[in-house]
């Protein structure tokens, strides 16, 4: 269903209840309260703030206020057609797992490659660099801040972050002691990233650091 169509039905749903709360009956908010919460899990989907919040109303022990309910209802249809109102992606938070589970496969044949001794530990630096840079992008775009102004490339993309204090101060450090192990893995500065402990440590942090972020 498209946004203007949902808008629709929201405001469709709120002509179900009437605008003076002294009309309310107890049947009157009990179908407004339950068409409400089937409507957002249907439409919007049960893994949202809209949702939890309906059901959060549902579980309660008091809940037994359908006055409360509908109240709860209503300031949630009202919060939901203001978010469609902004344009906002509802299923942003679905695609972006899906694009971070993709790249902790990638982690996985690090940790695999950092491993086996047939394989110098550079490789798996290289593909724990990788994987940090796309996380990194998907973290920013997730957040809606705008990369178009610089390199979409590691430090970059983490200095932008930091300033924007989604990450701290310390994550800023550990990216750029990980990128530097990317970045000797890539120029051929095998010396510099043959120790496969401190690739496996690397790798562990970066993974810790995605769980950290990872909706």
């Amino acid at each position: 269903m498209e946004t203007e169509e949902l808008i629709k039905k929201i405001e469709k749903i709120e002509k179900i209840i009437p605008f003076d709360s002294n009309q309310w009956t107890y049947y009157i908010c009990h179908s407004f309260f339950i068409t409400t919460s089937q409507f957002v899990k249907n439409y919007i989907g049960d893994d949202t703030e809209f949702y939890a919040t309906l059901k959060d109303y549902s579980q309660r022990k008091d809940s037994g206020n359908e006055t409360d309910k509908a109240w709860a209802a209503k300031k949630v249809l009202k919060s939901l057609k203001d978010y469609l109102g902004l344009n906002l992606e509802l299923n942003l938070t679905e695609k972006y797992n899906i694009k971070v589970d993709i790249i902790n496969d990638f982690m996985i044949q690090a940790i695999e490659l950092s491993s086996n001794k047939k394989f110098h530990p550079a490789a798996a630096g290289i593909l724990m660099g990788a994987s940090l840079e796309e996380f990194l992008k998907k973290l920013a775009e997730e957040k809606k801040v705008d990369l178009s102004e610089i390199k979409r490339t590691i430090d970059p993309i983490s200095k932008e972050l930091y300033q924007k204090k989604i990450i701290t101060k310390q994550d800023l450090k550990d990216i750029t002691s990980w990128a530097g192990i990317r970045n000797d893995a890539t120029h051929g500065n095998f010396d510099e990233v043959n120790d496969r402990k401190r690739i496996l440590n690397a790798i562990e942090g970066v993974n810790l650091f995605m769980r950290k972020y990872k909706n």
